[in-house]
């Protein structure tokens, strides 16, 4: 693109080698090119009025800067020159008409000239094709007067016009220079990238403000919420008295950045620059800045609101940050204890108010784990003098340094404390209960034999004799004592699952069951009913418990059998692995299924209560000790018993025990020899 200010489409001469110019180019620079140029240079509009004129310009000429002001005529000013130099009045005008007319006819002329100033001095005048005029002037040497160096000085004249140029296309952003009527008068093709919603209109001689409302009526601006007069006012008081740059939002989505400067003769130069990375990057640290500062309100929410008090310290146990939890847990003054303390400072000043003696201080630093070197979790007690037990949990990070915890668990240790003495009370009270009971029981075999001996006597020695009154009161007797003696052998069964546990051993639950229904064969028999069993695993158990629980379970689904239909138990049981790594075992849930009465859920809980029946005797015989019985084997073994059902449908019942491995040889551990 040809610059309008220094036009080289005539006149070629060789260029000179151009020193590269910094990104940053701005507007001083461009006007120090101008004004600090080694020729004198001077631009002139259309009408040949003067636009610009630089110091060296002046200087050469002897002309006094308020003569040569904006809007003074190129002809006026040739007639100042001739009337200083003494030419005859007569002749000035027509010389000077000559002149202009030559300039129109063939686009330009040199001439040497002696100035006000006394300095020879070599002028060249160039038309534009826009129009304007260009005039360097340049001071010839001492003696100078040959053609060839007409034609060096015209040399250096393009020199300096193709310096100028190449120095504004270099510049990375974008160059306009308008005049003192504030018309423009030169631009570089960066300036019309940075306006491409004006970029068909852009051309010497429009106004800003002619420019910018064709800009406004193209929606080249977001105006931030101002109305176009508005926006429009507020960037010509911009323009026009312009003062610290400021960023204009393009409707494409650009962001410039607009730094505009007057020049000495009421001109003005901008230097507009393409800043939109620059925003974008702004916008992106303004948004992660917001989300710190969110996360960081966050954080503080949620540590001043635990529950428990909570210490970060570095590598070199320095609090880097602590929650107000803590400073109340321990008494501290928040003045004192902040970040930047070290961890023994603040144990000194705990033992200062008394939160523990220099001893306790010492053992807690020698019992405090260095976690930068462990890197483990370690958990302390710390007892302080007032009563209180503190819970400390060193938790290490990455960086070397640790978190820390702390918990007042005074009230939870006091309720351990009085859960086990409470523990331990019961356990005595329950061994008491049963040896008691397995005594009672023991005892009451004796006279309940005789009771059923006295009365197989009655029946057969003296039945002729018993009147029919006394034979029911004596079969009545018997029936009682059958319940009874079932009842005791019940309880005693009850009560030996703790008195005589023995050791658990690999059994194979199919050889077990076969021998269960061995034991049910006449019941099974009696009832045609089916139990089906396969495949089921080996685990590891008290014999003589598990032979008991499976009986119990089976037996139950035998009698508890819907009329005139015939009972199916199923039997099935599968392996649970456990997840190692948190500490689970493997376990074998055994699900032992019938098509019997049922039950309504809502009474699971009570069917494992010793002594609580749901049926009648009349309608299913029982002591209603037999699934107490065996949630007390399941639970021996360290698992979980539970039943569902469905009335009139059946119901099920789900063990659950750990697997132990074969040759584990795990004994069980009896609550009383």
């Amino acid at each position: 693109m040809n610059n309008p200010l220094l036009d080289t489409t005539e006149d070629q001469g060789p260029s000179p080698v151009m020193p590269s110019l910094p990104a940053e180019f701005s507007v001083d620079h461009v006007t120090d090119l101008l004004c600090g140029a080694e020729a004198g240079l001077a631009l002139f509009d259309r009408d040949l009025k003067l636009v610009f004129a630089n110091g060296q310009y002046l200087q050469l000429c002897g002309y006094s800067r308020h003569e040569v002001e904006p809007g003074v005529k190129l002809a006026d000013l040739a007639r100042l020159s001739l009337e200083r130099v003494g030419s005859d009045i007569g002749s000035i005008d027509s010389t000077v008409d000559r002149g202009i007319e030559r300039l129109i006819a063939v686009g330009g002329y040199s001439f040497r000239f002696v100035a006000p100033s006394g300095k020879n001095i070599y002028v060249h005048r160039r038309r534009l094709e826009s129009g304007q005029v260009v005039e360097t002037v340049r001071e010839l040497a001492e003696g100078s007067g040959e053609v060839a160096g007409d034609d060096r000085l015209e040399m250096l004249a393009h020199a300096a016009r193709t310096r100028m140029s190449h120095a504004l296309e270099a510049m990375a952003d974008g160059f306009a220079l308008y005049d003192a009527d504030d018309r423009l008068v030169a631009y570089n093709k960066q300036y019309i990238d940075l306006n491409q919603h004006i970029a068909d209109i852009i051309a010497p001689g429009l106004t800003y403000e002619e420019m910018l409302r064709i800009g406004m009526e193209r929606s080249g601006y977001e105006t931030n919420g101002m109305d176009h007069e508005s926006f429009i006012n507020w960037r010509l008081e911009q323009h026009r008295n312009p003062g610290e740059p400021h960023d204009l939002l393009m409707n494409d989505g650009r962001w410039v950045r607009v730094h505009e400067r007057l020049t000495s003769d009421g001109g003005i130069v901008g230097i507009r620059s393409d800043i939109t990375e620059l925003k974008h990057r702004e916008a992106e640290i303004l948004r992660v800045s917001n989300e710190l500062r969110r996360s960081n309100m966050h954080f503080d929410t949620a540590l001043n609101n635990m529950i428990q008090g909570l210490c970060m310290f570095d590598a070199n146990q320095t609090l880097l940050v602590c929650n107000k939890i803590y400073l109340e847990m321990y008494g501290f003054s928040p003045d004192v204890v902040k970040p930047g303390i070290k961890l023994p400072e603040i144990m000194d000043y705990s033992v200062s108010i008394g939160n523990y003696t220099r001893e306790d201080a010492d053992r807690a630093k020698a019992a405090r784990p260095d976690t930068a070197k462990l890197r483990t979790v370690a958990t302390i007690k710390q007892h302080l003098r007032d009563g209180r037990i503190i819970a400390v949990m060193h938790q290490p990070m990455q960086d070397g340094g640790s978190i820390a915890t702390y918990q007042d668990i005074t009230e939870i240790e006091k309720s351990q404390n009085a859960l086990r003495l409470h523990a331990r009370k019961l356990e005595e009270s329950n061994r008491e209960l049963e040896e008691f009971a397995y005594v009672a029981s023991h005892d009451l075999q004796e006279p309940l034999r005789k009771i059923e001996t006295f009365g197989d006597r009655l029946q057969t020695k003296y039945a002729e004799e018993l009147p029919d009154g006394g034979k029911e009161y004596v079969s009545r007797m018997q029936n009682a004592t059958g319940r009874m003696r079932q009842l005791i052998n019940d309880l005693l069964a009850y009560s030996r699952v703790t008195t005589k546990a023995k050791p658990f051993e690999l059994i194979d639950l199919n050889r077990h069951i076969d021998g269960v229904c061995s034991d049910l064969q006449m019941r099974i028999e009696e009832t045609k009913a089916d139990v089906v069993y396969e495949d089921l695993p080996s685990i590891t158990a008290d014999p003589t418990q598990l032979r008991q629980l499976l009986q119990n379970l089976i037996g139950n689904a035998l009698k508890f059998q819907r009329p005139n239909v015939k009972p199916i138990v199923t039997i099935t049981a599968e392996i649970l692995h456990g997840d190692a790594s948190i500490g689970q075992r493997d376990r074998c849930q055994i699900v032992i299924a019938d098509n019997g009465i049922g039950f309504d859920n809502k009474y699971k809980a009570q069917i494992f209560t010793i002594f609580q029946r749901l049926h009648g005797r009349n309608e299913y015989e029982g002591t209603g000790i037999g699934l107490a019985t065996c949630r007390k084997i399941v639970e021996r073994h360290d698992g979980i018993i539970d039943a569902e059902g469905v009335e009139g449908q059946g119901a099920k019942f789900i063990i659950t025990l750990p697997v132990h491995e074969p040759d584990s040889n795990m004994e069980g551990k009896p609550d009383a020899a």
